[in-house]
């Protein structure tokens, strides 16, 4: 099977997971056909605990200004950095030039998927997706409304992902995998629920609604197993 990181993510990965403490993963469902995952972001720790200790591939819905240096640099001036964290701006602007350089090519390194969100661009990012699973590829994907909130229950998911169902079963006549995936701090564990999908059965704004709630409850529930909650 040909490399599907780059050289850069498999270092950084391989080096943080010689200090970070380790994380045991359970996904019964992980080897069986393109999957897309539905994580808890968790203020950053669900993608990172997930890229890091998840033993498949994964291309995870990432922030499109994330991945381009300039605008990955003035996302950290005018807002993480100034706004978030509420450092001097001649201090965030010193920082932010190396740093946005690390993260722009690690995260492109990682087979990021591009999300411009509030852009006729989010087409892009929903070609990209259809193209990774029908090339057999999986998707991780941390849709939390508030992702600064910590705590161990999702609340409020931005539900325009389940779009991917439309235009993979428009390519494919096949419903999306759906399946919770859940990082847990209390149990050391990432674990992932049932699948979920598409019926098919009613129009598909109303069957969005059920979908997105099924997601959610399965979430809740797995950290609830994990003593999260």
């Amino acid at each position: 099977m040909l490399k599907f990181y780059g050289s850069l993510f498999l270092f950084v990965r391989a080096l943080i997971r010689i200090f970070y403490r380790k994380y045991s993963v359970f996904s019964p469902n992980s080897s069986k056909g393109p999957i897309v995952y539905i994580a808890h972001h968790q203020n950053l720790f669900g993608p990172f605990v997930i890229l890091l200790s998840f033993p498949h591939h994964l291309h995870a819905w990432i922030l499109d200004v994330f991945i381009d240096q300039k605008t990955c640099y003035k996302q950290y001036v005018d807002y993480t950095f100034t706004k978030r964290f509420g450092w001097n701006r001649t201090i965030s602007k010193l920082l932010a030039w190396p740093i946005s350089f690390g993260i722009s090519k690690l995260l492109s390194s990682g087979k990021g998927i591009p999300v411009y969100r509030g852009s006729k661009k989010i087409m892009n990012t929903m070609n990209l997706s259809v193209e990774a699973l029908q090339k057999g590829e999986s998707i991780v994907i941390f849709p939390d409304i508030d992702y600064q909130d910590s705590s161990s229950e999702t609340k409020d998911l931005y539900d325009g992902f389940l779009y991917l169902e439309k235009y993979y079963y428009r390519k494919t006549r096949k419903h999306v995998c759906f399946v919770p995936l859940y990082a847990s701090k209390m149990s050391r564990l990432v674990i992932s629920g049932e699948k979920i999908y598409f019926t098919g059965e009613e129009d598909f704004l109303s069957e969005r609604k059920v979908v997105l709630q099924k997601i959610k409850d399965n979430l809740n529930k797995l950290a609830s197993i994990c003593g999260d909650t």
